[in-house]
């Protein structure tokens, strides 16, 4: 029975379509009637937008069982309707006596942007709500997901809090939504996921590397800082609770997370012995990633201030904060990873290229040396920025964004440098600095009334610890013994259309529209800006550049001649002449920032 709504080819018979879970009509439908029982709010997808108000059925549905279905937990028919008919089931993944497993259709189609790849479930809106583009991309998509079904009605009852708070972490991996039915008889509990898990900290090969524990262990503290601040304690906490999304950790798994109760947080003392359990759990689980084992002990190769922070956090019933465990193990990791004094050696070129004219990049390097008892901890900004816009219009937006980047670090971070004062939140810093740019180019183009803008890759160094922000498609690479590594993600259609599978990496290179970008500096009065940290050993770099050296090159190529240069500034001078000779066709712009022992 082929589907008239995707031309899917399905089982004869079938109701609902197995690709697009479209309504095929068949006689024996009537066999599927569901009887809607309590439901919670679901969360906003994380592959679909919110639906917080699913359409009212029309009449009361009456609850007819199924021929041959016994009184046990069987699992759903094919074709089953849930949530207000809004997940139809295509299939069962697995069945036990606590969980059934289903794969199911969402029935209400979306919208994916093509440059931006933010979904949207209305069909009348002709431009993306998230990035502005104009709609291009006619066809709805279907998206499907997992749900979990418990006979136990509040088998999942403690996540459905954590949704009904609506918290918003990266850190954080929470179901889609969680509702009770009685399909098929007494109410059952169901549970929507992402179609396909996650790897999990439980799969790793023991032992991991420490300096990467430690920064997993950065980005779980901060998301449990966060968990702690919305008075929620995990209670338990092992590696069958941590995924990863790439590189990125993630706790999931939160059935077990509880809310604590108002009268539980009036004793400042007992909440803080409460949340501290959290931070042991998470120090235990560190412990055992990096050696194996659970228990610490005194031949471990850690340095003294991670053995005393590990001992602190594992063995003492001294009350450690996640906050406070956070800060201290990010101070390891800088112990461990980096040396106590450090250089950066910096070489720049910017070149016209064969074909333009004008030279619209703009490119600016700030460094502040300061060596105290024989120990130097350099900082620096390093910026690039690529303007378009045609003449007296993106070199003016190029170097207007510098010149501003530029004043608010000597404004902001000088005087703290020279006073020996703390250094300021970086993450705020850098994208307060990137803001009031986008704002004065968005001011000039106003005033101008002119179409200026420019991409942007800017890198806040301190030590040997990097904050890369970017936007458009001018690009920061990490550079190492061992290979290159593109560490900013361009804002561009081609890299969307990568993202999505629509074409390859090798066919990017050669699109037509590979020059299309959808986020640039001055085009809104406020701009969304991508952050990226990077750790600097001795001998790597970064690469800051626009597309004059990225879109002539491979990054191969720009590897070898870094890896093979006497200096940053050779390694620029000759990037710049290879690109030339592949052509030359935009302005060309390398900085690269070494760090030297």
């Amino acid at each position: 029975m082929k589907c008239p709504q995707c031309g899917f080819e399905n089982r004869a018979g079938a109701r609902f379509c197995l690709q697009c879970g479209n309504d095929l009509g068949a006689e024996d439908s009537a066999s599927v009637v569901m009887n809607s029982g309590p439901k919670t709010t679901p969360m906003a997808p994380e592959t679909a937008p919110q639906n917080d108000s699913p359409a009212p059925a029309t009449s009361e549905p009456v609850t007819t069982p199924l021929p041959n279905l016994s009184a046990a937990f069987a699992p759903l028919p094919e074709g089953a309707l849930l949530f207000q008919d809004r997940y139809a089931v295509l299939g069962v993944n697995s069945t036990n006596a606590q969980v059934n497993e289903y794969l199911v259709v969402d029935r209400v189609p979306v919208w994916v942007c093509e440059h931006c790849g933010v979904a949207s479930e209305s069909a009348e809106e002709r431009y993306c709500e998230s990035c502005g583009a104009e709609r291009t991309n006619t066809t709805p998509l279907n998206l499907r997901y997992r749900l979990h079904e418990s006979a136990d009605s509040q088998a999942f009852a403690q996540e459905a809090q954590l949704l009904a708070l609506r918290l918003q972490h990266p850190g954080l991996r929470l179901s889609t939504a969680i509702f009770n039915e009685a399909p098929y008889g007494p109410p059952r509990q169901y549970r929507v996921a992402p179609e396909f898990p996650l790897p999990s900290a439980a799969t790793l090969q023991i032992p991991q590397e420490v300096n990467t524990v430690l920064t997993w262990g950065v980005a779980l503290g901060q998301a449990l800082t966060y968990l702690h601040r919305h008075q929620i304690t995990l209670q338990t906490v092992s590696p069958n609770h941590i995924v990863f999304d790439g590189k990125l950790p993630l706790w999931t798994n939160l059935n077990r997370a509880q809310i604590i109760p108002p009268a539980q947080r009036s004793t400042g003392e007992a909440l803080n012995e409460i949340l501290s359990r959290d931070v042991q759990g998470l120090a235990t689980v560190l412990l055992y990633l990096m050696t194996g084992q659970k228990q610490l002990t005194t031949d471990m190769a850690f340095s003294s201030r991670l053995k005393a922070l590990l001992y602190q956090g594992i063995n003492t019933p001294q009350v450690l904060m996640a906050e406070t465990f956070t800060a201290e193990l990010e101070a390891c990791l800088d112990e461990l990873r980096h040396p106590t004094s450090a250089t950066l050696v910096v070489g720049r070129r910017s070149d016209v290229g064969r074909v333009r004219s004008l030279n619209e990049d703009s490119l600016l390097t700030l460094e502040f040396a300061s060596v105290f008892k024989s120990v130097s901890e350099p900082v620096g900004l390093f910026v690039v920025a690529d303007g378009m816009g045609g003449h007296e219009a993106g070199d003016i937006a190029s170097e207007l964004t510098a010149r501003v980047l530029a004043q608010r670090a000597s404004v902001d971070l000088l005087p703290l440098l020279a006073m020996a004062k703390p250094f300021p939140e970086w993450r705020n810093w850098l994208t307060g600095a990137v803001q009031a740019a986008n704002q004065a180019v968005y001011e000039q183009r106003t005033a101008a009334g002119n179409d200026m803008g420019n991409t942007l890759v800017t890198a806040l160094v301190r030590g040997g610890r990097a904050l890369i922000a970017n936007v458009g498609d001018s690009r920061c690479y990490s550079l190492d013994a061992d290979g290159i590594r593109q560490i900013s993600v361009d804002h561009s259609l081609v890299e969307r259309l990568v993202a999505t599978g629509q074409i390859t990496r090798d066919e990017a290179a050669h699109h037509p529209q590979r020059n299309v970008i959808y986020r640039v500096i001055g085009d809104r009065p406020k701009v969304e800006v991508d952050l990226f940290e990077q750790l600097l050993d001795p001998g790597a770099a970064l690469l800051l550049c626009s597309d004059g050296l990225s879109g002539m090159i491979s990054n191969t190529d720009i590897w070898q001649i870094w890896h093979a240069a006497a200096s940053p500034q050779e390694a620029c001078d000759l990037l710049v002449k290879a690109a030339n000779e592949a052509g030359g066709e935009d302005n060309i712009t390398v900085l690269i920032v070494q760090m030297v022992a």
